[in-house]
C-alpha cells in the first residue's frame, strides 16, 4: 500500500504573541510571523488546507498521518510542488 499525497511547501502567515503578554506598551507588540511547513497535501478545502509531515502506511491498519496542521487559506502566501528526488 501506499500514498498519492503530493508534496508541498507552503509559506504563511501566521499569527504571533509574546511569551509574557501581560502589561504590554505599544513597542512590545508582536507582528505576524511568516511560516514555511513542508509536508504532504493530506486535505483541501474551500477555505483551508491540511500538511502532514509524516505518513505511515500499513498494510493491514491502513493509512494514518502524524503532525498535521491546518492552515486557513486567506493566510497562505504562497504553494510550492515539491519533486521528490528519484519519485517518478
Amino acid at each position: 500500500m501506499t500514498h498519492k499525497h503530493k508534496p508541498v511547501m507552503v509559506e504563511w502567515l501566521d499569527s504571533c504573541e509574546p511569551a509574557n503578554n501581560s502589561d504590554l506598551e505599544v513597542a512590545d507588540f508582536p507582528a505576524p510571523q511568516v511560516i514555511t511547513s513542508l509536508g504532504w497535501l493530506a486535505k483541501e478545502e474551500p477555505d483551508y488546507i491540511v500538511v502532514v509531515s509524516a505518513i505511515k502506511v500499513d498494510d493491514h491498519v491502513g493509512i494514518s498521518y502524524d503532525y498535521a496542521i491546518s492552515i486557513p487559506r486567506v493566510s497562505i502566501m504562497r504553494v510550492f510542488d515539491v519533486e521528490i528526488a528519484g519519485d517518478h
